[in-house]
């Protein structure tokens, strides 16, 4: 009999702890414990995993992490997880340090993009805690341990309130209604719907009067409008990275790190890698870490794919970013097609190469391609490298060329940061192919005809496979050309590079750089009465 699938327990992306995570160093593990002793409540192993991780306490016993954004796709328990947090918060963790955050002072905000969502949790609460319950059924529900710490429910629309006999308390907002009184905890829920930082601003900003103030963001994955999800989330990535670059990498250790940045955002995103396959069932298991444990399976998230558009089965399934609902210049799935192994891709030794160079319009990331003909005539092209600045760039690209013998570079030449290489490149002696106004947007059209005319191919890149979803494209005379602004927030620079380094492959040829003959010797002066008649010849050919 087959093994039993199971969903991830670890995310596949997180923010690691400073040190080992205890009943000393976590509060995870008393919420565990409360779920289960006082509301009956079993935890999935990642709910636990993320509570353990996501409740980490300093020294001097503050919660490490000010912001915790979690990421898993739906239908995973997040509402459970909500709920149980929101009630230990309310009955349990208000009482913890009187001296500090008095209970009185003590309030926990729930907050959505509407009522309906935000009151969720707040309805589980209600319904453990509600000293008067309405109906036989809710009675039955209700747990006398938590209504004997309830002084009152309020159930108004727009005045919902749980009111503990500590007299700290659970209010609901609309994120239009965000802004209010100072709250020690804040639950966001859904965050991918912030379109804007209104919600944002003025509910974060309520926090920082609290000592161990905390927000918890919980949402599936969203589209490029999510702005704040986004942002967030790259905030995140970005903690990350220099904890690998630092700490993983074994320079400095996890306590010198902690001194010298910031480590109070935690990011913890149980999603399937860029790129992979609709059906790819290990991907579906990193998203989906609930799946063996309650009633989703595996057959369930597949049995998706044919009722759900693509872009909404990687959102809700796999819990992957998407862009938002643009008209794609280019056909997202004939750019797929395209796609080949690395291994059924054959480049003849010492092929013309042509480089392709562009930047990001925030001017924070230089991408380089390449572009080349395979063994079997097709052009071929990818993003060699991108990485973050610009100043890297003319020496590496100096050394690539003279490593491989392949000078030819194509770049924008007019109204984006990547002009600047230009002359710096002209003067390292590679051959320059400058990209003005009509040249990019006629490259940008042939780009889009060689994928719908199956001459060119690819590799599987996930930058550039989003690029290609959300690249948006801006007229230009009779032709379309790509614009970096307009897709924000996804960055095209790389998709860019590939264009233009086309387009300069198929149709414009190298010209030698004229090397600057250097400066004739300084000849010293001298007189005709000064030489000796057998140098009058030597001293006339130097002048």
């Amino acid at each position: 009999m087959a093994a039993k699938l199971l969903g991830r327990t670890e995310p596949r992306i997180f923010t690691k702890p400073l040190r080992e995570l205890t009943p000393e160093t976590s509060r995870g593990f008393e919420v565990i414990k409360f779920a289960l002793v006082i509301l009956g409540v079993h935890l999935y192993p990642w709910q636990k995993f993320l509570l353990i991780h996501a409740l980490e306490i300093m020294p001097d016993g503050q919660y490490r992490f000010k912001r915790v954004i979690v990421l898993v796709a739906r239908q995973q328990g997040k509402t459970t997880i909500a709920s149980v947090l929101a009630a230990w918060w309310l009955f349990v963790d208000s009482k913890r340090h009187p001296d500090m955050v008095p209970p009185v002072k003590f309030k926990v905000v729930g907050v959505a993009q509407n009522l309906d969502i935000a009151r969720e949790p707040w309805a589980a609460v209600k319904m453990w805690c509600d000293p008067e319950p309405n109906t036989d059924e809710e009675m039955e529900l209700a747990l006398p341990a938590l209504q004997n710490a309830t002084a009152k429910v309020s159930d108004t629309n727009g005045k919902e309130g749980i009111y503990a006999r500590s007299r700290a308390h659970y209010e609901i907002r609309a994120a239009a209604n965000a802004r209010g009184k100072p709250a020690a905890r804040v639950l966001m829920d859904e965050m991918r719907e912030q379109k804007t930082w209104t919600a944002w601003n003025a509910v974060s900003q309520t926090l920082k009067s609290f000592w161990s103030g905390q927000m918890w963001g919980i949402s599936n994955a969203g589209d490029s409008s999510a702005v704040v999800l986004r942002t967030q989330r790259t905030a995140g990535l970005e903690s990350i990275a220099e904890w690998e670059e630092y700490v993983e990498a074994g320079i400095i250790s996890a306590e010198e790190f902690a001194n010298g940045h910031d480590v109070t955002l935690g990011l913890f995103e149980w999603s399937a890698p860029d790129g992979c396959a609709l059906d790819d069932v290990e991907a579906i298991l990193q998203a989906n870490p609930s799946i063996g444990f309650g009633a989703m399976t595996v057959q369930s998230a597949l049995s998706d794919i044919r009722g759900m558009t693509e872009a909404g089965y990687r959102t809700e399934v796999l819990c992957q970013w998407v862009v938002a609902d643009v008209d794609s210049f280019i056909d997202v799935k004939e750019y797929r097609l395209r796609v080949l192994p690395g291994d059924e891709i054959v480049i003849p030794k010492g092929s013309r190469t042509v480089w392709g160079v562009d930047v990001s319009h925030d001017r924070k990331t230089t991408w380089l391609s390449a572009a080349v003909f395979t063994e079997d005539g097709d052009p071929f092209v990818t993003v060699r490298l991108s990485r973050a600045g610009m100043m890297w760039l003319p020496d590496y690209l100096a050394e690539l060329a003279e490593a491989s013998g392949q000078r030819e570079v194509a770049v924008n030449a007019k109204g984006c940061p990547a002009m600047e290489f230009i002359e710096p490149l002209k003067k390292l002696g590679l051959i320059v192919h400058e990209f003005d106004g009509p040249k990019y947007a006629i490259a940008t059209g042939r780009y889009r005809d060689a994928v719908r005319d199956e001459k060119l191919v690819v590799s599987a890149q996930p930058d550039i496979d989003l690029a290609v979803q959300g690249g948006v494209v801006v007229p230009y005379a009779d032709n379309m050309a790509w614009s970096r602004p307009k897709s924000l927030p996804i960055d095209i620079s790389g998709l860019i590079a590939e264009t233009i380094a086309l387009y300069a492959l198929e149709l414009l040829k190298p010209e030698p750089v004229e090397a600057t003959p250097p400066p004739p010797p300084q000849a010293e002066m001298v007189t005709r009465d000064d030489v000796a008649p057998t140098d009058v010849n030597l001293a006339t050919a130097a002048f």
